[in-house]
């Protein structure tokens, strides 16, 4: 059984989201800690009250580097957890991977090449990211996600109510360095409730 279920509050335009994925992927082999993948769009939040303007009413442009605003990659998303939560963490690893890794943009060709990689089936992924049900729960996830008064990516929302945004600058080096991280963002969070900030300083212009 899981040691506990942590939700996380997710942007594939995110690269601090990415680099927690890659450390919640450790933790999930070395604790069996339970990652729930949230989506939350950080255009559609930096961009409330704007005339109405909603990231799920966009049209879709296939050479947009950004997936239409990141659109597109949320899109692919909810089409690969229809078939199943296993194959929608590995696909959202691989997409992750090749936007952050690889450099690819959130063209159409490379939501394909994730699909491909998670071993999806994948004319029920095209058939199902056509599907325009996809935009509502996109929509509902998203508003969610800002009631629960998420504002930023990755953010974290432990067993217990502890919640928060956790930025890191690059993936620890091994396994326990990972672990360690986890285990001390955990326990701070959860030991004291009542830390409500830590900021590093940082020199001007960063």
């Amino acid at each position: 059984m899981p040691l506990e279920t942590v939700t996380v509050f997710f942007d594939y335009l995110c690269p601090y989201a990415w680099r927690f994925s890659e450390v919640a992927e450790i933790v999930r082999k070395e604790l069996g800690v339970r990652f729930e993948w949230a989506h939350f769009s950080l255009y559609q939040a930096n961009h409330d009250g704007d005339d109405g303007w909603q990231l799920w009413n966009e049209r879709l442009r296939d050479r947009s580097a950004s997936g239409t605003r990141g659109l597109l990659p949320f899109l692919a998303s909810l089409a690969a957890k229809r078939q199943g939560d296993a194959a929608h963490d590995v696909f959202r690893r691989e997409l992750m991977r090749l936007r952050h890794v690889e450099h690819q943009p959130f063209h159409h060709a490379t939501v394909l090449e994730a699909a491909e990689r998670a071993d999806l089936h994948t004319s029920s992924f095209e058939r199902d990211l056509a599907d325009p049900e996809l935009r509502t729960a996109l929509a509902q996830e998203h508003h969610a996600a800002a009631d629960a008064q998420v504002v930023a990516t990755p953010t974290l929302a432990f067993d217990g109510g502890a919640t928060a945004y956790v930025r890191i600058g690059e993936v620890p080096a091994d396994a326990t360095e990972a672990v360690a991280l986890y285990r001390g963002v955990r326990g701070m969070l959860t030991d004291y409730p009542y830390l409500e900030t830590v900021r590093r300083t940082r020199p001007r212009g960063n």
